[in-house]
């Protein structure tokens, strides 16, 4: 199977017009933040930044198929010594267009830069909002169990009493739990806390998000031979992780330096049975 990555220069809201309907399964991407790195993006007041995220709104709602995922890495600041809700006014923002918004995960950061403030601890995670535009989206949940652990062999080796039987919710939630059912299993599903370390060096980019958080949502929400999708894409993170995993996918980025830093990450090495394609504003490279 001939896989595909596309590397492009230009803005998301015109580039991705060329694209037909419901051609991707999943939209990746981390938007540069408000009022954050300055020297390198156009800046955004948090006030604004509802307004500036819906108006990619409609390309990315036309070309996501209906079963797919939209993820938005995101992270919210400190204005005059308290928290900017500028996320959670573009999350409602989105869901006021029709998306719905499925989950909120965490990206824990275990190498967080540390630091000292008066009033606060320091930053360790950043959401990733789970966005879909139907409630029966693709979901492929085996692709990221992990090891049971240790506990469960203690935990599971002397069942008795409310344990030895379903247990249902005390408060009516209708939720409930039997232990029973994890008896011999080896793998159970992650938790919404997705533990991936910084990347330690600079890159040529302000803000290199690791491949191993890109790479836990294609492989939840795609399959190999889907298409992704990351409309800011700066160092080209999410390419790496779709390629590795054998999938489509489009990077687009309005910053020269940016796209050429993705061309270097991508374009030395080409993967048996992967067509690479090359757009800037002035050619066309078919690789």
């Amino acid at each position: 199977m001939l896989y595909r990555t596309e590397i492009i220069f230009g803005d998301s809201r015109e580039v991705l017009k060329k694209y037909p309907d419901s051609h991707f399964n999943l939209i990746f991407t981390s938007p540069p933040y408000a009022d954050a790195r300055r020297k390198h993006y156009d800046s955004i007041s948090p006030d604004e930044f509802p307004d500036f995220l819906l108006s990619f709104h409609e390309q990315f709602w036309r070309v996501l198929s209906e079963d797919g995922s939209f993820v938005l890495n995101i992270k919210d600041k400190v204005v005059n010594g308290r928290r900017n809700r500028y996320v959670w006014k573009t999350v409602m923002a989105l869901e006021e267009k029709g998306w719905l918004s499925i989950d909120d995960y965490l990206w824990l950061k275990p190498n967080a830069m540390p630091g000292y403030w008066r009033n606060r601890l320091r930053d360790e995670w950043e959401y990733c909002f789970h966005f879909t535009k139907d409630k029966n989206f693709a979901m492929y949940q085996d692709a990221v169990k992990k090891p049971m652990g240790d506990w469960a062999e203690k935990r599971l080796a002397n069942l008795n009493g409310k344990s030895a039987e379903r247990h249902n919710s005390e408060n009516s939630s209708g939720f409930g739990r039997d232990l029973r059912n994890w008896l011999g299993k080896e793998y159970v599903l992650p938790g919404n806390v997705v533990q991936v370390p910084l990347v330690g060096k600079n890159m040529g980019h302000p803000a290199v998000f690791p491949v191993k958080l890109p790479e836990f949502f294609i492989k939840l929400f795609t399959k190999e031979g889907d298409s992704i999708l990351d409309p800011f894409a700066g160092s080209g993170s999410t390419g790496i992780a779709a390629e590795e995993n054998l999938r489509n996918v489009v990077l687009v980025d309005n910053n020269l330096d940016y796209y050429n830093l993705m061309l270097k990450r991508l374009g030395s090495d080409n993967l048996l049975g992967r067509k690479r394609k090359f757009i800037n504003e002035n050619e066309l490279i078919t690789k």
